[in-house]
């Protein structure tokens, strides 16, 4: 009979043989060809180009961005599905999270409808999240249709082994959001695709923000996903299965009939011609905001190059502030440089304005546990600093929402009330330094100076301001005058978590 102590060896024995294995069996993009492409540069000018053509005829300086703010899940999701719809020559889908779910599921169909009409379509997504190979591979088979996986896992059906064999690499994400249609127009901002992002029924609604562009900033949005189209990083899902299978006319009927898709969106709930954009698009009435815009973004091979040029961008933009600064992001993990800068801000004299989740609201309580770390010293700096409301009422025009609690999801920063960034980019280190990300930054000030209003008006009942109390951290309610001592809303097992979670060594994975 084997003794423990045996066991154990063979054991350790088999672990180290398996994570070698997983080592030799990591994807080397060399070992295969893939075929570049690029943006189509349409000879004509598209249904999109037309619907515009009053705005941008207006506004001709080279290096202006006029948007479109989408600060509603509905008007989010059906501008998605109008843009869509419009597509004449392509459509570049670039997201970190694209669930299987209702919005998933009506997004990727109106995206096989589009490619049934002769529209390329680019779909780019990151492997953190884990995808059916065979259902990728299937909708790849479209001629008209291509899927690639950003740094993929190279054991699909053991992640959490090919995390612990290839760390380093696969701790690298593509964070980035974007969707272009004709390389015309792009819909860029904080929102992944899933029902929590588009006031969809969920556990959870999301609170965000995406900015529909025409201009300068789109084709620098093009430029930024063939950067990342044509990059060793990103892999066709055909390499990642030995599989071939292909779709019948027969699976997409099937597939539409069963989720109601057909029903829903034509005439249904998801009938974008009630959407006052749309009506305004095909009509050429639509009115966007302009402003000088550029994009900013990270390479593809960022955590090699330990370098962030989003990161190192938009300091200078920050830089350049005097009088005040809105900083609006989820997860909030400062660090002790970031929290000496902030202050140093206040001390400068600028208004610093910390808008970011509660315990309650946070979805990822790790994070909140090492943002409460820096609480204290950020308000005693006079700095501003309110948490989220877990039950704070979500601009919507639905009802079909049954979340239990809403959760801020908006990455945003008001500069000098002039000035606008809105992009995928958390102010946390792994946005710093981990993952790569996106965002727009845009010179406007009647944009900036109504987002300012909106925010200094609204905030107060939405979240709690932090104070601190005879030396300790309390959550004052504005629309009750009650001072609260501990995590409000949050439970017992809650606030432990994030205290355990503050004592492990793991702010830069945050």
């Amino acid at each position: 009979m084997l003794s423990f102590l045996s066991i154990r060896n063979l054991l350790s024995l088999f672990l180290v043989i398996v994570l070698s294995g997983c080592v030799s069996s990591s994807i080397d993009p060399s070992r295969f060809e893939k075929t570049p492409s690029f943006t189509i540069i349409n000879d004509k000018p598209t249904r999109l180009d037309d619907y515009f053509s009053r705005e941008v005829a207006s506004h001709s300086l080279i290096d202006e961005t006029g948007f479109y703010p989408l600060d509603r899940g509905h008007d989010a999701l059906l501008a998605r599905l109008a843009i869509i719809e419009t597509a004449q020559a392509s459509i570049d889908v670039q997201y970190y999270i694209f669930r299987d779910d209702e919005a998933g599921n009506l997004l990727a169909w109106r995206l096989f409808e589009a490619a049934e009409r002769g529209v390329r379509v680019r779909l780019l997504l990151d492997d953190m999240q884990k995808y059916d190979d065979n259902d990728l591979v299937r909708f790849s088979s479209h001629p008209n249709i291509e899927v690639r996986m950003f740094n993929p896992h190279h054991l699909r059906s053991a992640r959490g082994i090919a995390m612990l064999s290839d760390f380093e690499r696969l701790n690298h994400r593509m964070h980035n959001k974007s969707l272009t249609v004709d390389g015309v127009v792009s819909i860029i901002g904080g929102r992944n695709v899933g029902n929590e992002y588009y006031s969809i029924e969920s556990n959870v609604e999301f609170s965000d923000l995406d900015l529909l562009m025409v201009g300068k900033s789109v084709r620098q949005v093009n430029r930024q996903f063939d950067l990342y189209w044509n990059s060793d990083y990103s892999v066709p899902v055909e390499w990642l299965t030995s599989k071939r299978l292909q779709y019948t006319d027969a699976d997409v009927e099937v597939w539409v009939n069963e989720l109601g898709l057909e029903e829903k969106f034509s005439g249904g709930t998801y009938d974008f011609s009630k959407l006052p954009l749309y009506s305004d698009l095909i009509n050429g009435t639509i009115e966007l905001y302009w402003g000088v815009g550029n994009l900013l973004y990270d390479l593809p091979n960022k955590p090699d190059s330990k370098q962030s040029t989003l990161i190192d961008s938009l300091g200078a933009v920050l830089e350049e502030g005097k009088s005040s600064l809105v900083l609006i992001s989820p997860y909030f993990v400062p660090t002790e440089s970031g929290t000496k800068e902030l202050i140093q801000a206040v001390k400068d004299g600028r208004e610093v304005i910390i808008i970011t989740n509660s315990l309650a609201s946070n979805d990822v309580f790790a994070v909140h546990g090492w943002y409460a770390k820096y609480r204290k010293q950020l308000v005693e700096g006079g700095v501003q600093l309110w948490e989220v409301k877990s039950n704070a009422e979500i601009k919507k025009n639905w009802s079909l929402t049954g979340s239990s609690r809403s959760s801020l999801h908006t990455k945003a920063v008001v500069i000098d009330k002039k000035k606008l960034f809105v992009g995928s980019m958390n102010w946390d280190p792994r946005s710093a330094h981990l993952n790569t990300e996106m965002g727009v930054v845009i010179e406007q000030h009647e944009y900036a100076q109504k987002v300012y209003r909106e925010i200094l008006r609204e905030i107060p009942t939405t979240a709690y301001e932090i104070q601190v109390v005879d030396d300790d951290v309390v959550w004052f309610d504005h629309t009750t005058g009650d001072t609260l001592t501990s995590e409000p809303d949050a439970s017992f097992w809650r606030r432990m978590g994030a205290w355990f979670s503050g004592v492990l060594p793991i702010e830069e994975q945050l």
